[in-house]
């Protein structure tokens, strides 16, 4: 901290901010009893050391030290200055201490913006590790259906890290200040429930599905419009009754045979009423991407990204046995 001089309201009272270099160095004169052996301490020249005791004095306004022709002798001053300077530079070193922290990637607070199938997919696994090699750290979570309301907060500053999707074909773009990192790449399956056959009980030809009743999300969001886009490939309109947000209401549906569905990989779960068919030719994915400001120096968020994209690994290997029967390939990759 460097010295400062200050005044008073009145205008008269001149006095000087404490310099801790000084005062350490005031703390070895006193622990040695000499400026050479301050000096030899510290790894500074007896001159160095003499001046910082002359600048401290003249920022305390006292003598610290009686000279001799070769020796010195501390004042009662000198006496009571070391004794604050003791817990004074010990929490100095303890704040230190506590910002290289954040410096470092060790504390301080991450707040991740997320949508509910990845909150739910992915995030508890990233969670479980980030808690256990970041114990200090501040580690919240948000959720929010839509993924550019993610991406608005991470913008805005109210969250540090967002995780949002897009569909291959409903493109979005993104603001210019986030940058992007690829996490998983989903398929797409259909949904079936106990009474809905169809010609294979592994893959299915979306075209086979046109007379289906089926659910899906709430219009305007990009799961409706993925679907529309993806059936009108195939040259049909869906029928669609009904809509949710919320996949355990569609699962709820498909499972009571009112309707099938179309859903991304991280939105499956685990109902064994249903049966999974993936598309028998590969269509469009779902991509899912963590997203920061690119500016942002939280040395928490590459742990963040880093623990995420672990735990996305270990998703993938869950979907070869997701609904009791091992598939040939897993219903989700990750980059790289």
């Amino acid at each position: 901290m460097a010295a400062r001089r200050l005044r008073g309201d009145d205008g008269t009272r001149d006095t000087m901010m404490l310099n801790m270099v000084h005062l350490q160095t005031l703390q070895a004169v006193l622990a040695t009893g000499s400026l050479s052996g301050a000096a030899k301490e510290l790894g500074y020249t007896t001159s160095a050391v003499s001046q910082q005791i002359a600048a401290l004095e003249r920022a305390l306004g006292v003598r610290l030290f009686e000279r001799g022709p070769r020796n010195l002798w501390p004042t009662t001053a000198a006496l009571q200055m070391g004794r604050h300077a003791t817990p004074l530079l010990s929490r100095l070193e303890e704040a230190e201490e506590d910002i290289r922290g954040y410096a470092d990637g060790n504390r301080g607070r991450l707040r991740v913006a997320a949508f509910p199938t990845v909150s739910a997919g992915l995030l508890p696994r990233a969670l479980r590790r980030l808690v256990a090699r970041l114990p200090d750290a501040e580690i919240t979570l948000q959720n929010d259906d839509d993924p550019t309301d993610v991406a608005l907060a991470v913008c805005e500053g109210r969250a540090d890290l967002g995780l949002v999707y897009a569909y291959d074909l409903v493109p979005e773009t993104w603001p210019g200040e986030l940058t992007l990192r690829p996490i998983l790449d989903e398929e797409l399956l259909i949904l079936c429930g106990p009474e809905q056959h169809t010609a294979d009980a592994d893959t299915v030809d979306l075209r086979e599905l046109s007379g289906a009743i089926w659910v899906t999300n709430e219009e305007g969001t990009a799961a409706h419009q993925n679907l529309l886009r993806l059936c009108a490939q195939c040259g049909f309109r869906p029928e669609i009754r009904f809509t949710s947000n919320d996949y355990d209401v569609i699962r709820g549906i498909v499972r009571e045979n009112l309707g099938v569905a179309l859903v991304p990989a991280l939105s499956l779960g685990i109902d064994r009423a249903i049966t999974m068919r993936r598309m028998r030719t590969p269509g469009p994915r779902r991509k899912v991407f963590a997203v920061h400001r690119s500016t942002d120096p939280n040395a928490l968020v590459p742990a963040g990204v880093d623990a995420i994209r672990e735990a996305a690994e270990e998703f993938v290997t869950w979907t070869t046995e997701a609904f009791g029967a091992r598939v040939d390939s897993p219903l989700a990759t990750t980059p790289g």
